[in-house]
C-alpha cells in the first residue's frame, strides 16, 4: 500500500479498496489521530471512516483514497471514490442490508458532506467536538447534493419522465436491488484480498453488471423515492436525466438481474429471489426507459410511456392466462399420473373424468368405448343422474347422438350453442335436456378407434383453441392408456391360461388317500411362473408325485416348466426308481441347455412314488435342490424330511439321495415350494420353513388335506400382507378312508 504524506494529512490510494483495506484505513486513522493528539476520538473516527469506506466500495465503483486532517476542535476524514453520484441516505427499513452506515455516520459525526471532483467525489466526516445548531447539514441535504452525471462525460443527456409510482413499492424494489449489490461487492472484495474464493469470470461480469452498469439510473430513481418518502407523498413521479448508452445499459442491466434470480432459486446467494411485484416494476420502468432514450436519441418523439397501473393490468391478464395453463397443465399431468396404473377401462375413465370435468368446468361426462355389440359401453361417467346414464348405455352405436357418431365417422364433435345442438343432434335434446352445449372426441391409437370421449355443459361454450387441445390431449392419454389395459387383460388372460396348462386341471383320486393342492401366481399374474405341482398314476395302487420349481417367470419359464413336468412323466413310462429316474432327468436338461436353448435354464424338484398298502402309504422321495417337505402324523408330531440333493441342469453329475417313509391313518405328506417359505412381510423377514412347521404343529391343523392346504396358504398371504413378490404352489397327502376330498386348488 503506497502511503504518501502531506501536511497535516496522511493520503492512501489503492486500486480498488476491499474489506482488508478497510481494516488498513481504521489502523491509518488510529495512528494519525494519536500523531495529532486526538486519542478520544479513536473510536468515532475508526468506525466513520470504516463506513465511509464501505459505502465506497458498494456505492462509489470502489475507493480511490482515504485522508485524514485536523480541523478547529477535532478532525476531517475524506473518503474519495470513482463516482460523481452523491451518496443516498436511506430511511430505516427493516427490509434493507445496506444504507445503514451513512445514517451511523450522520450519528457519529459532527457534520459530514460531499464534495465533487473531476474523477469522482470525496465523502467528508467530522469527529470532535459538538458544532452549534444549524452547522451541520442534514440528511435530505445530501440527498438532493453531489453531482448524478457520472465522472468526466461530455455526452448528450435526455430528459425521460416514466410517470408516477407507489413510493413504498419503489423503496422496496430498489432495497431489494441494494442487498444483491451489497453481496456481489462484498463477494468481489472478499475475493480481491484471499479472504473469501476467487470469483468466477462469468460471476464477476455479473457483479460489474448489476453494480455499476445501470447504477446512475438506479441510484437516481432510489433518491427521488427518498425524496418523497420524507414528504410524506405517496407516489413519486420518475423523470431522470440520461444519455443514449444508459438503454444498452438497461438490457443488460435485466438480464443480469434475471441471471441473478437463478442464483437466487439454486440457494447459491443469501439475498432471497425478486418478489414478483418488484420483477413487474422493474421490467417496466427499465423497458419504458429504454424506449424513450432510445426515441429520443434518433430525434424522434417517443410515445407517451405506458402507466404503471396499465402495466399492473397487463401482468395480471398474463398472470391468468399462464395460471390456466398452469392448471391444465397440472391436471394433465395428474391424469397422466393415474392413467400410468390404470389397468382396465375403469380406471381409465375414472382419471380423465374426473380431472378433465373439473378443468374444464363441464357439467357431465363420459367415456364411451366401442365394441362388436349393437348397444354402447360406458365403463363410467361423472354428472349425469342414472336416467341419462341409462339412456346412453341403451343407445344404438347407430344413434344419431355425439359419442356414437365419433365413434362411427372418428371425427371430433364441437357444439356451442342450444340453436347448433338442436339442428344437428334433436335427439342430444331428450337425452339431455339441460345441456347446451357439448364436446366428444375420438380415442384412436395408430389408426385403431377404441372409443370416444364426451363432456356436457349447461351453459352455451366456445370451444378456443387452447381448450380444444386440452380436450384432446386427455383423448390421446385415454386411447394409450386404453390399450395399456387392453393388452395387459389379454396378456394376464394368456398367462393364465398357459399356466393351468401347466397344472393338473384336478388331482388325481388315490385310493385311501386325501390329496389337495394349491398354485397362487406372483402379483397380478400377468407373468407365468416357474412352479409346478403334479401327481399321475404309473400302476395299480402305485403313483408319482412332484413339486418344482423352475428359474424364472415368462414364456421361457412356462416352456421349461412343461419340458421337466412332462419329461418326468416320460421317464417314469420306462423306470420309476426314484434315485435313476431324477438323473436322467438332470441329463435331459443338460442336454436342453447344450442345444441351444435360450438362456441357462435350472430347476428344484422333489420327486417320489407313493404305494398304496390298505390304510398305510409307502413314499419314496428323492430332492433336486428343493425345500424339505413335511410329514404331519396323526398324534400332532412333525417331522422334516431332510433331503440333500443338487439343483437338476447344472451339474453332470448331480447329487441325490432316497428316502423312504411309511405314513399311516391320519398322516400327512406336505411338499411345497421355495415361494412359500421365503414369501417375505413388510419388514423384509420371510414366513420360512419354521412358518410351514408351525402351521402344521398348531392343534387345529388336522382335518382334511384341503383344509391343511387352505390353512397353509392362508397364513403365507398374511404374512405378506396379501401380496406375494413370487408364485408359490404346495401339495398334501393325507392318509384315510375315503378318497372322495382329492381336490387341487
Amino acid at each position: 500500500m503506497d502511503i504518501s504524506t502531506n501536511a497535516g494529512a496522511h493520503m492512501v490510494a489503492p486500486d480498488t479498496f476491499s474489506l482488508l483495506d478497510t481494516r488498513q484505513a481504521r489502523t491509518l486513522v488510529r495512528e494519525r489521530l494519536r500523531a495529532l493528539g486526538l486519542s478520544d476520538l479513536i473510536d468515532d473516527g475508526e468506525l466513520v471512516a470504516s463506513e465511509l469506506v464501505a459505502n465506497a466500495v458498494l456505492h462509489g465503483s470502489g475507493c480511490t483514497g482515504v485522508e485524514v486532517e485536523g480541523v478547529e476542535g477535532g478532525a476531517r476524514i475524506e473518503v474519495a471514490d470513482r463516482s460523481r453520484t452523491a451518496p443516498v441516505v436511506g430511511m430505516g427499513s427493516q427490509d434493507a442490508m445496506t444504507g445503514r452506515g451513512l445514517r451511523l455516520v450522520g450519528q457519529l459525526a459532527r457534520r459530514w458532506g460531499v464534495e465533487s471532483r473531476l474523477d469522482g467525489k470525496v465523502v467528508w466526516a467530522e469527529v470532535g467536538q459538538p458544532l452549534p445548531d444549524g452547522a451541520a447539514p442534514s440528511a435530505a441535504d445530501l440527498v438532493s447534493g453531489g453531482n448524478d452525471r457520472p465522472a468526466g462525460t461530455t455526452r448528450k443527456r435526455f430528459h425521460v419522465v416514466l410517470g408516477e409510482v407507489p413510493t413504498d413499492l419503489l423503496l422496496a424494489a430498489k432495497y431489494h436491488v441494494d442487498d444483491v449489490v451489497r453481496e456481489f461487492a462484498l463477494a468481489a472484495t472478499g475475493a480481491s484480498t484471499g479472504i473469501t474464493a476467487t470469483v468466477p469470470p462469468h460471476l464477476q461480469s455479473l457483479i460489474n453488471t448489476v453494480a455499476y452498469r445501470f447504477s446512475e439510473a438506479r441510484e437516481s430513481i432510489k433518491r427521488q423515492a427518498l425524496t418523497a418518502a420524507r414528504r410524506g407523498a405517496s407516489h413519486t413521479r420518475l423523470e431522470l436525466e440520461l444519455d443514449a448508452q444508459t438503454a444498452d445499459a438497461g438490457e443488460d442491466y435485466l438480464v443480469a438481474l434475471d441471471t441473478v434470480d437463478g442464483y437466487c432459486r439454486a440457494a447459491r446467494l443469501l439475498t432471497l429471489e425478486t418478489p414478483p411485484q418488484h420483477r413487474v416494476f422493474r421490467r417496466w420502468y427499465v423497458e419504458e426507459l429504454i424506449v424513450q432514450v432510445r426515441a429520443l436519441a434518433s430525434g424522434e418523439t417517443p410515445r407517451p410511456p405506458q402507466s404503471f397501473e396499465d402495466r399492473l393490468l397487463q401482468e395480471i391478464d398474463r398472470v391468468a392466462a399462464a395460471q390456466r395453463i398452469a392448471e391444465r397443465s397440472a391436471r394433465l399431468f395428474e391424469v397422466a399420473s393415474a392413467l400410468a396404473g390404470a389397468d382396465s377401462p375403469e380406471a381409465v375413465a375414472d382419471a380423465v373424468l374426473d380431472q378433465g370435468a373439473a378443468a374444464l368446468g363441464a357439467s357431465g361426462g363420459g367415456l364411451v368405448l366401442a365394441s362388436n355389440a349393437d348397444r354402447l359401453i360406458v365403463p363410467r361417467t361423472v354428472g349425469y343422474d342414472e336416467a341419462v346414464v341409462a339412456r346412453l348405455r341403451s343407445e344404438s352405436r347407430d344413434a344419431d347422438l355425439p359419442a356414437a357418431v365419433v365413434l362411427r365417422t372418428g371425427e371430433s364433435v364441437w357444439i356451442e350453442s342450444r340453436l347448433e345442438r338442436d339442428m344437428r343432434y334433436p335427439e342430444l335434446v331428450e337425452l339431455e335436456p339441460a345441456t347446451v352445449s357439448v364436446c366428444a372426441v375420438p380415442l384412436e391409437v395408430q389408426g385403431r378407434r377404441l372409443g370416444a370421449l364426451r363432456f356436457s355443459f349447461n351453459e352455451p361454450r366456445l370451444f378456443d383453441e387452447d381448450e380444444r387441445r386440452f380436450v384432446l390431449t386427455l383423448a390421446a392419454q385415454s386411447a394409450q392408456a386404453l390399450e395399456r389395459a387392453q393388452l395387459q387383460h389379454s396378456r394376464i388372460d394368456i398367462s393364465r391360461r398357459l399356466q393351468r396348462s401347466l397344472l393338473p386341471p384336478t388331482i388325481l383320486a388315490i385310493p385311501g388317500v386325501e390329496a389337495a393342492a394349491f398354485y397362487h401366481p406372483l402379483g397380478d399374474g400377468v407373468d407365468v411362473g416357474g412352479d409346478f405341482y403334479d401327481l399321475w398314476k404309473l400302476d395299480d395302487n402305485f403313483y408319482a408325485i412332484a413339486v418344482g420349481d423352475v428359474a424364472g417367470t415368462g414364456p421361457e419359464a412356462a416352456a421349461f416348466t412343461a419340458r421337466v413336468r412332462y419329461s418326468l412323466r416320460a421317464l417314469t413310462l420306462l423306470d420309476a426308481d426314484v434315485g435313476p429316474t431324477m438323473e436322467r432327468l438332470n441329463h435331459a436338461l443338460l442336454t436342453s441347455n447344450a442345444e441351444g436353448i435360450k438362456g441357462e435354464r435350472f430347476c428344484t424338484v422333489i420327486f417320489g412314488t407313493v404305494r398304496s398298502h390298505g390304510d398305510r402309504l409307502e413314499v419314496v422321495l428323492a430332492s433336486g435342490g428343493h425345500p424339505y417337505p413335511f410329514i404331519r402324523r396323526a398324534d400332532g408330531s412333525v417331522e422334516e424330511v431332510v433331503l440333500g440333493g443338487t439343483l437338476l441342469g447344472i451339474f453332470t453329475e448331480p447329487e441325490v439321495v432316497v428316502v423312504h417313509r411309511t405314513l399311516g391313518p391320519g398322516d400327512r405328506l406336505v411338499l411345497y415350494t421355495d415361494g412359500v417359505i421365503e414369501a417375505r412381510d413388510k419388514a423384509g423377514r420371510m414366513f420360512d420353513a419354521a412358518g410351514v412347521r408351525a402351521q402344521l404343529s398348531d392343534a387345529q391343523a388336522g382335518g382334511t388335506a384341503r383344509a391343511t392346504v387352505e390353512r397353509l396358504q392362508d397364513a403365507v398371504m398374511d404374512h405378506v400382507g396379501g401380496e406375494l413378490a413370487d408364485d408359490m404352489a404346495a401339495l398334501v397327502l393325507r392318509v384315510g378312508r375315503d378318497g372322495a376330498d382329492s381336490d387341487s386348488g
